[in-house]
């Protein structure tokens, strides 16, 4: 069952005052995002803060829907959401219905992880190529699918529902590598549950930006978005909400 929540932005004055009274008729009042991950995580929290501040700015009401990444991508296309909070720019060749907004929210590291002692790894997903290990990745994020299907066999593929599912299944030694954003991944491991086990980064494959992504009928809202999210980062709110996302 789909998870949500509901945040509702502030409406600070007349839109029309704002952006002239056409310009206001075609505002809505909220847009529906959705996002991935558990709702209490680490990398949720953080995004949920710099999006209810920005749709704050914007004049509009703001719905988070939680799905594992696979569903929140096929609500996005089928147009029961407006969007989604968090992904490559690479994603915008994956589909054709939404368009990215262009100002990175969140920077991050998509890293190997193991248990192996053996397993040491040259950076980058050309670190793969040739090897063996058994290999998994989190369903529903297809460009890290394709970076992987492009370096590996597919027979050392699969694929898991959730982050701790992938480190579990390390610590039972069913798979060599585990493939995943570290910022999902550090907070598990800080945690009870991973702290002691091992686990660690056997190569960092890539470093990136992320980005909103709107449906195309928004996409007036995309460079507003942008202005506005660029003025968070050059003032250091969205630092200061990475370091509340935390302590939360």
């Amino acid at each position: 069952m789909q998870r949500r929540r509901a945040i509702t932005g502030i409406i600070g004055g007349t839109l029309a005052a704002l952006c002239g009274s056409a310009f206001a008729q075609r505002m809505p009042d909220r847009l529906v995002m959705a996002s991935f991950g558990q709702e209490d995580s680490f990398s949720s929290r953080w995004l949920e803060l710099i999006y209810l501040e920005a749709f704050q700015q914007l004049g509009m009401g703001l719905e988070i829907r939680f799905f594992p990444a696979a569903r929140a991508g096929a609500e996005a296309v089928a147009g029961n959401v407006d969007g989604e909070l968090a992904r490559s720019l690479e994603y915008e060749a994956t589909q054709t219905t939404m368009i990215h907004v262009p100002e990175p929210t969140l920077y991050v590291a998509t890293a190997a992880y193991t248990r192996r002692p053996d397993i040491h790894l040259p950076a980058g997903w050309e670190g793969l190529r040739g090897t063996t290990y058994r290999t998994e990745y989190r369903f529903g994020f297809s460009v890290t699918e394709r970076k992987l299907m492009a370096v590996l066999p597919a027979t050392s593929l699969s694929a898991v529902q959730t982050s701790e599912t992938g480190l579990r299944k390390l610590i039972l030694g069913r798979t060599d590598l585990y493939v995943d954003a570290v910022e999902a991944i550090e907070p598990l491991l800080a945690g009870a549950e991973f702290r002691d086990a091992g686990i660690r980064v056997a190569s960092v494959l890539q470093r990136g930006p992320l980005y909103a992504y709107l449906n195309k009928k928004h996409a007036h809202l995309a460079p507003r978005l942008a202005a506005i999210l660029k003025r968070m980062r050059e003032s250091g709110q969205i630092e200061r909400y990475r370091l509340l996302a935390l302590k939360r």
